[in-house]
This record gives C-alpha cells, structure tokens and sequence, in this order.
C-alpha cells in the first residue's frame, strides 16, 4: 500500500498499489504546476473575492488561469483519467476515480478560485452521455473536452423541472434537417464560458419521456443565450440561466436517438453521485488536518487548546467518521464498477439504493465536519480568508444539486418497499 500526505495523519488513508501511482502523478501535478501557479498569480486569487467581478461573474483573468491548469492536466493526461482509454482517457473504474477526487479535493477548495479542482474534470468536462456518439460525433464533440482545451455544460433543470426531469418543458421541434429548440433552463453550471451545451428536451417525436432527446449546441449558436448569473452560496461565478429560442441545430447533434434523453441525462446524474465521496472525502481530509494543526498550535490560557476534551472530540469524531465513510466508498464502487450501467432505466434496486447512498451520506457528513471545524477554529473559522467557510458553503450546496437528499432518502425506502409503489424487490 501507498499512503498519502498528511502531515501527522500521514498513513491514515492509504491508496492501494495498483492506484498509487496515477494519486502520486496527480499529487506531483498540484505540487509542481499549481501551487506555484498560484503563488504567480496572488494578485487574483489571495483575496477571497477577488476572483468576482461585480455581477458576481468570474473575473476573465481567473477564468484564463483555470482553463490554463486544465490544459496543462490535459497535456499530462490527467484531466479526464475516469473516461475509457479509447476516447482519449485514463481508463480508471469509478472505485480507482474516487482516490484521485480525494487526493485533488484534500487540498481543500482555494476561496472559490478552484485551480485545484480546475485539473480533474468535473461538471465542465467530459460525461458518461457522450460515450454514446458516433466516431465522427466524438472526434467533434468529445475530443476537445477530454483533452481539456473546451468545456461544456448539461442543461437539464427548468424552472418547472428539478428532481423529476420528466417535467422538462424545453421544446425542439423538427424542420427539415434541422432541430428548433426553444426553452429555459436554469442553474447551469459553467454555462458562461462552456463552448458546448448538452440540452435535454422534449421533443415533437414519441410520447411521454420517450419523446426526450439530448442535443449538442454550440454556444456561440446565435440562439444560445446565458441570461442571469446566479449568485448561489459557492460564489463560483460560473452559473447562470440559459435561454434558446429559435436555436437552429443539425440532425447529426442529437445524442444517440430520440428518446434515449432520460436515460443518458441519469447517466450523468448517477455520474455525479457516485463522484460524491471522493469530493467529499478529500474536502474532509482537509478539514480534518485544518483542525489538527490549529488545535496543536493555538493556545489559550497558556495551553494547546488541544488539551481540551471540547476540541478533540470534534476531531476524534471526523477522524473515525472519514474512515467510515471511506471504507463505505471503497467497497460500494466496486461494487458498482462490476454490475452497474449508468445509464440503465432499470437498475437492480440494490444498484439504485446504493447511488443514492453514495450521494447522500458522504454530503451530510461533510456539512458536520465544516460545521465542526468551524467551531474548533473559532473565530478565524468564521472568516473568508480561512478557507474552511468556503468548504462550510460547498458542503451545504451539495445536497441539493444531483438529486436533494430527500430525494436519496426516498428512493432508498422506495427499494426497500417501503413506499407502496412497488419499488422494492
């Protein structure tokens, strides 16, 4: 076994062998590319907001330093490493994916500037719907992003359509060799710098969910328009609303065939909430050390504040819970990676209650470990230029993307049988 670093906790969270070096390659990466990356260019990032403009937008500057660690990453080959290899990825299995979020993330999240984050695809990068275009699709569509030199954004929820995307009121209708798409979408990540859209819609084929389609979209498309940021709690910058009308694409931008857009938008739904642990592992990690060092060195009536039961227990507890949840991620993603298709409308209910797990458990201990670490570091806790806020905003704002945690909850107790709509089995 591999163990990562982490000072004191060095050996607490060991990497198996045959993952190690792609986690030491990415944590060479950050050491050797970012952190001096952003030592260069304090000037943007020290300040906790200074990477917002005054509409709450990402400050261009900051923008171009993202994208610069992304490209860099993509030129190492180390921006997409969950994609399969014949696309141009990595080839690791979501259980090998989690140990490379959890080395990224446990460098914790910058105040908002996110050049960490910036090397491992995330919402902006390449997805599990895109495996399902055609060559001449993916050398176009897909090429770009896993190589990290364009981004992109999904555009499912509307402001009638959340959790339940069979609500999606987004047209696109058929004209000759053309799509019309017409609609609103709202709370879209990265839609104000992505260069490919991917839109669910309803379209004038099928019936019911079997009428949805995902569509690919330039967003230089003249019928592409970002309407207003949306200034959420992570203060990223990046989201906003999206508006088409009269958006004019061709028949060779649909992914895979009208009425696959449900399933492919759940793939990437269930994309999204198996990624949930490694994030929120790592951001734990981070936490964690966040509080040791603090209780080591800040003192108070002339002791370490360590010394106090009220501040060890709040690590003590972390530090077990972070093994829990850890070992609960290791052992459901392999369990998944053998018997579970992302995109499947009828998984196993197992397969569908442990997804929901995934997403839902690891959010909820995350929020009480900022929430604690907070409260051991006190007032400077409480503080932007801390850090450990941030990580307090990213965590709540977690449990609602992807899919609520009632949401989890429900569907959960509905493969159980719990619910009486014959959901369990």
């Amino acid at each position: 076994m591999s163990n990562s670093v982490d000072g004191p906790l060095d050996g607490e969270f060991p990497v198996p062998d045959g993952v190690a070096p792609v986690v030491d390659r990415v944590r060479e990466f950050i050491e050797t590319e970012i952190l001096p990356f952003e030592r260069d260019n304090a000037d943007y990032l020290g300040d906790p907001l200074s990477y917002l403009d005054g509409e709450g937008r990402l400050r261009p500057e900051v923008h171009e330093l993202q994208s610069e660690i992304r490209r860099r990453a993509g030129e190492a080959g180390l921006y997409a490493l969950h994609m399969p290899e014949d696309v141009g990825g990595g080839g690791l299995s979501q259980r090998e994916h989690f140990y490379v979020q959890e080395e990224v993330f446990r460098y914790g999240t910058g105040h908002g500037s996110g050049l960490t984050r910036a090397m491992m695809a995330w919402t902006e990068g390449p997805a599990p719907p895109l495996l399902h275009l055609d060559e001449a699709q993916r050398e176009e569509w897909l090429r770009p992003l896993v190589e990290g030199r364009e981004t992109a954004c999904i555009c499912l929820t509307e402001p009638n359509a959340g959790s339940d995307l069979s609500g999606v009121e987004t047209t696109a209708r058929r004209e000759g060799d053309e799509w019309v798409i017409d609609g609103h979408k709202r709370y879209i990540t990265n839609a104000v710098y992505a260069d490919t859209a991917q839109v669910l819609a309803r379209t004038d084929e099928g019936e019911g969910v079997g009428s949805l389609a995902l569509f690919l979209v330039d967003t230089d498309n003249p019928g592409y328009e970002v309407g207003q940021i949306n200034r959420n709690i992570m203060m990223d910058g990046i989201t906003a609303d999206v508006h088409f009308e009269d958006c004019r694409v061709g028949t060779d931008q649909v992914v895979g065939e009208v009425g696959d857009g449900l399933p492919l938008a759940l793939s990437w739904i269930n994309w999204r909430r198996v990624c949930r642990p490694g994030m929120c592992v790592g951001l734990g990690r981070y936490l964690l050390r966040r509080m040791h060092d603090h209780a080591l060195d800040r003192e108070a009536f002339g002791d370490p504040i360590g010394r106090n039961q009220a501040v060890q227990w709040p690590i003590v507890d972390t530090l077990s819970e972070l093994h829990a949840t850890r070992k609960m991620a290791e052992a459901t993603l392999a369990e998944l990676d053998a018997t579970t298709r992302l995109e499947a409308l009828d998984q196993p209910p197992a397969a569908t209650r442990r997804m929901s797990m995934l997403k839902y458990y690891p959010e909820d201990r995350l929020f009480d470990w900022a929430d604690r670490a907070i409260q051991v570091l006190g007032g400077y806790g409480l503080m932007r230029a801390g850090g450990v806020e941030r990580v307090f905003r990213v965590a709540r704002n977690l449990r609602i993307p992807a899919g609520t945690t009632e949401i989890q909850k429900r569907t959960i107790a509905r493969t159980l049988g719990l619910t009486g709509d014959g959901g369990g089995r």
